[in-house]
């Protein structure tokens, strides 16, 4: 029998679980009634050690709020012409086609979605912190490559070699 202690919670009771089945001496139940009244058994007995700890703390628990919390923080910003925002401190960019453009950002616990209207233009990973940034180049190239240019009229290309011979004088 492992006598180890687990630092994952989950992980404890389920060894906890696995112990007292194999003290039980057998892994049947008559129904799932009389196994979820062994797993409510098994919590209870492991929270009365757990009881006299918790006893002070519940005392200076304050009682929830009434209102909900907001699942995300609306912030209004602009896009820079360097197709960058500001969002809570850190700079982010965004694809160059909403330059100069206002978006509303949603501020999520992992991620910022951007919306132009009601339409989602871009979702982020989210930095947490302040004075970070996020920059990514979305083509991989750092210029356009060049179009080619018609040729161009210069004083030398109309120019035409007189026809062959000698001048004759009349």
């Amino acid at each position: 029998m492992r006598m180890e202690m687990s630092n994952n919670p989950i992980t404890a009771v389920r060894e906890a679980v696995d112990q007292a089945l194999r003290v039980r001496g057998s892994r049947d139940f008559v129904d799932r009634r009389a196994y979820e009244a062994f797993l409510q058994n098994l919590v209870a007995k492991r929270n009365q050690s757990r009881a006299v700890r918790f006893t002070p703390e519940k005392e200076a628990l304050r009682p929830l709020p009434a209102a909900k919390l907001a699942l995300c923080k609306e912030v209004c910003t602009t896009v820079s012409r360097f197709s960058t925002i500001q969002v809570l401190g850190n700079t982010y960019s965004v694809p160059s086609r909403l330059l100069g453009t206002r978006v509303l950002v949603r501020v999520r616990a992992e991620t910022l979605e951007g919306y132009v209207g009601t339409m989602r233009t871009f979702t982020l990973p989210r930095l947490l912190g302040k004075q970070q940034h996020r920059i990514t180049i979305s083509s991989g190239r750092w210029c356009v490559s060049p179009v080619p240019l018609p040729p161009t009229v210069t004083a030398m290309s109309s120019f035409r070699p007189r026809s062959s011979g000698k001048r004759t004088t009349t």
